[in-house]
């Protein structure tokens, strides 16, 4: 689904970052593309915006490094609620690649910073056009 599509619900995704420039950039550039941006400065924010929030959340963007909670590990608490969330994990930390081999294959994918919003929107359409199996795991 892309902001485009025929269906009336915009697609939504959950930006968590405890870097406002971050946030504050990708969410204007998000939105200016016809997205719902849901922003979060904390992975405990991110869990109770997506607890409250009634209608599906399609995309997940979360740096990996966070104060209160790893973005994998808030990913890991999300798809319990939303199985079918998709998953943006985003880090300049060298090691920081690795952690979303643990997910189902297309079901994750990995940003290293600094990127583009560009690439964002790139990654973000390559998630929710990819055929997937929820037993095969990431590459």
């Amino acid at each position: 689904m892309t902001p485009d599509s025929s269906s009336a619900r915009k697609t939504t995704v959950l930006l968590a970052d405890d870097e406002s420039a971050i946030t504050v950039l990708f969410e204007m550039d998000l939105t200016h593309r016809g997205y719902c941006v849901l922003q979060a400065n904390s992975s405990s924010e991110a869990s109770k915006i997506s607890a409250d929030f009634p209608t599906p959340i399609d995309v997940l963007i979360t740096d990996w490094r966070m104060p209160d909670l790893s973005g994998d590990e808030l990913a890991r608490r999300l798809l319990l609620e939303r199985p079918e969330i998709k998953i943006i994990v985003m880090s300049g930390h060298p090691d920081a690649a690795d952690v979303i081999n643990s997910f189902a294959k297309n079901q994750a994918l990995f940003l290293r910073k600094p990127f583009s919003p560009a690439r964002l929107v790139e990654s973000i359409n390559q998630l929710l056009n990819a055929p997937g199996k929820a037993d095969e795991r990431a590459a």
